[in-house]
């Protein structure tokens, strides 16, 4: 159990690691740095705490001190995060298609202009959409279909939460991303894809 209790561990750095690389998409360098920061001194308060647990009541009272200073490093460094300002652009489109913001003024334009429109509600933390982006939006043949039928890639991104994403979600019954949508030209209403998103059915959605 020792054993397979520190295997575990790993998973749980591997997940560390994500976060921060997510942290990164939407705040850069200067995020990164107080996370790390955050993370060295809680690992350091950690540390403290194990090894002046065996030590004389003097020692361990030395230690409790030491731990209580290193948390409060730690947790200054992550209030710090809050007032570090997001990037201005977000590097979420990884499909080498040609893409553009969501808003909902910019929909309605393109559905007035009576262009076929295919979004991509997504968030830099979400598995599941990179995924699929990978496996479903970034082949050849997809990339042909989107420009044989100009069709607009609207990328929403929720990776920070945007309240008008949100209403997008709800209004078509979801809590969170993925949610696809694609709006033929002169359509009422959009056909909703599967979470789980294959190239076939986007192929299918776009039609011959």
């Amino acid at each position: 159990m020792v054993r397979l209790k520190q295997a575990l561990a790993f998973a749980m750095y591997g997940t560390a690691a994500w976060l921060v690389w997510v942290l990164a998409q939407q705040t850069g360098a200067n995020a990164v740095a107080g996370a790390l920061a955050a993370m060295v001194a809680a690992g350091f308060a950690a540390w403290v705490w194990g090894t002046s647990r065996s030590a004389a009541p003097r020692g361990r009272g030395i230690g409790a001190l030491i731990t209580l200073l290193a948390l409060l490093v730690a947790l200054s460094c992550l209030a710090l995060l809050k007032s570090i300002p997001a990037t201005a652009a977000s590097n979420i489109n990884v499909t080498g298609l040609a893409s553009e913001p969501y808003s909902e003024a910019r929909l309605a334009a393109l559905r007035a202009a009576n262009r076929a429109v295919f979004v991509n509600v997504t968030a830099a933390w979400c598995i599941t959409c990179l995924v699929n982006d990978e496996a479903a939006l970034s082949g050849a043949r997809v990339r042909r279909a989107f420009a044989q039928n100009h069709v607009a890639y609207v990328v929403a991104d929720w990776t920070r939460r945007n309240p008008e994403i949100t209403a997008l979600l709800a209004q078509h019954g979801r809590s969170g991303v993925p949610l696809y949508l694609y709006y033929a030209p002169g359509a009422a209403e959009p056909k909703v894809l599967p979470q789980i998103l294959t190239e076939g059915e986007v192929l299918s959605a776009l039609g011959p």
